[in-house]
């Protein structure tokens, strides 16, 4: 979460108003447990507002209509280069949100598995190309970024090369904070077993027939 220059610490937090996505979002979630892990209540301690996309809540942070926000990457990146400074990363916290997933429904997965292998063996060579071709990924980020500044760029680049696993297995973990998170939602959630949500069986096999392993043994650029 980025703040302004008056906010030191998460203690400073207390009163201020922070921009999430929306209710009920993984923006909004994550920034729930990251003020309980600092012994803040949510809504009662922090005032937490729906704010829209991380460009307008950028926005909305720069322009001081409020006094944080949930924002990653780029934005991150740009909102420092402006004085604002990172009060609560989420990354060093032992909180574990899903992120970065691939949601399928079982019947579609039971009647085409060989589109959903092929699918995961095109999207683990596009984390390898990401992690290992750093100006292939440049040049992505900054068409779909439509940013041109080679130092936002870059910092961008390494916020998320470490985000990708290169053997991305779902986290049982993630989808139990997600679970907990849904209770008002769905009843009993956080009784349900993560296990039952996630299959590993297509990334498994790819791993094990060494599909991954020859993807990153092929030259690369740097």
């Amino acid at each position: 979460m980025v703040t302004g220059p008056n906010i030191k610490s998460p203690a400073d937090l207390k009163n201020k108003k922070i921009g999430v996505s929306r209710y009920g979002s993984l923006t909004d979630m994550a920034l729930r447990e990251a003020l309980r892990h600092y012994k803040l209540t949510p809504d009662k301690d922090v005032t937490i507002l729906q704010t829209g996309g991380e460009a307008t809540r950028f926005a909305a942070l720069t322009t001081g209509a409020i006094d944080g926000a949930m924002l990653s990457g780029d934005k991150k990146v740009q909102a420092e280069k402006m004085g604002f400074h990172v009060t609560i990363d989420l990354s060093q916290l032992p909180i574990y949100y899903p992120v970065n997933g691939v949601v399928a429904s079982k019947k579609f997965l039971a009647s085409n598995p060989e589109s959903a292998r092929n699918f995961l063996k095109s999207w683990v060579e596009g984390i390898k190309a990401y992690k290992t071709d750093k100006e292939l990924s440049l040049k992505v980020l900054a068409k779909y970024l439509k940013l041109n500044d080679r130092d936002v760029l870059e910092k961008s680049y390494e916020i998320y090369r470490p985000v990708y696993k290169k053997v991305p297995y779902g986290d049982k973990r993630a989808v139990t904070f997600a679970l907990e998170q849904m209770t008002g939602e769905i009843p009993n959630s956080a009784k349900l077993n993560a296990a039952d949500f996630i299959d590993n069986t297509i990334i498994t096999e790819l791993e094990k027939t060494g599909f991954i392993d020859h993807l990153y043994n092929e030259p690369s650029k740097k």
